[in-house]
């Protein structure tokens, strides 16, 4: 599968075929994946606290919606935050709504994995879901016993993709997550080293997308040792290579991907939806 996914992607055109009435920004190589490739699974890596990754990522399912599409969209929430996410996507987002949905314990989270990018994503997804009819959102983090992530965690993230799939399978799933949840290879740099989400996917059936790195700032919290408390802030992210054009390419530099996507510009910090108390 990847081997024609690398000759597909290389012949995607550089604009986007998408219908003038929708609201997607051209995302090139989206195509590739919605109309050739087909895969069921398609698992997009990001670094959590940037403003273009989200909304990246909503052009690819808004992508999928244009064409008519039915869509099972991943976002790294626990399954506990089902009911608000499901509230919210039915109602008409209006301040009442917003204000439901941000009063749920996932928007505590500081470090960028409940930002305003984030926000901004369930709210396309909100309007999307309005005008498209068969899209369906699931929430498929996973607990895990000891801090960051654990052999169950990204089983029990995978087994929830997974039963999204046989629940809805006509749709495929986009999901999108963590670059290290992301890809379909090991967490060498744990011990023992254990399978991440994607690796416990059907591999020819999933396409694991990375993303190019151009610099800029990232949403973040970090502590200086270990004994002093959590700081929350904007945090520079060094450029890795030279600007990319914006779209999905096939290959990538990083072990265990299909894929890269690059935004077309440096990175910008998105902070909490939620201000702090």
């Amino acid at each position: 599968m990847k081997t024609i996914l690398l000759s597909l992607l290389a012949m995607a055109a550089p604009a986007s075929d998408e219908p003038a009435e929708t609201a997607c920004a051209p995302l090139p190589g989206a195509e590739v994946l919605r109309d050739v490739q087909r895969p069921d699974f398609v698992i997009m890596g990001e670094a959590h606290g940037t403003a273009e990754l989200p909304v990246a990522f909503a052009d690819l399912v808004c992508a999928y919606a244009a064409a008519g599409t039915p869509l099972t969209v991943g976002l790294e929430f626990l399954p506990a935050e089902q009911p608000a996410l499901d509230t919210y996507l039915a109602s008409n987002g209006d301040d009442a709504a917003k204000a439901a949905l941000l009063a749920s314990h996932a928007w505590t989270i500081r470090d960028g994995r409940a930002s305003q990018a984030i926000f901004g994503l369930i709210e396309t997804l909100r309007k999307m879901k309005a005008a498209h009819g068969d899209l369906a959102v699931v929430a498929f983090d996973h607990p895990s016993e000891q801090p960051g992530t654990s052999a169950a965690r990204e089983k029990g993230m995978a087994d929830l993709l997974l039963a999204a799939k046989r629940a809805r399978p006509a749709a495929p799933v986009l999901a999108l997550t963590g670059n290290g949840h992301a890809g379909k290879s090991e967490w060498t740099s744990l011990g023992p080293p254990f399978p991440a989400l994607s690796q416990l996917l059907p591999a020819e059936r999933t396409i694991a997308i990375s993303f190019h790195v151009e610099g800029g700032e990232i949403w973040s919290c970090w502590r200086e040792t270990p004994e002093t408390d959590e700081t929350c802030g904007p945090r520079p992210i060094r450029a890795r290579s030279e600007s990319r054009p914006r779209g999905i390419a096939a290959g990538s530099s990083r072990k265990g991907f299909d894929a890269t996507l690059s935004v077309g510009n440096a990175f910008t910090a998105s902070p909490p939806a939620k201000p702090a108390p």
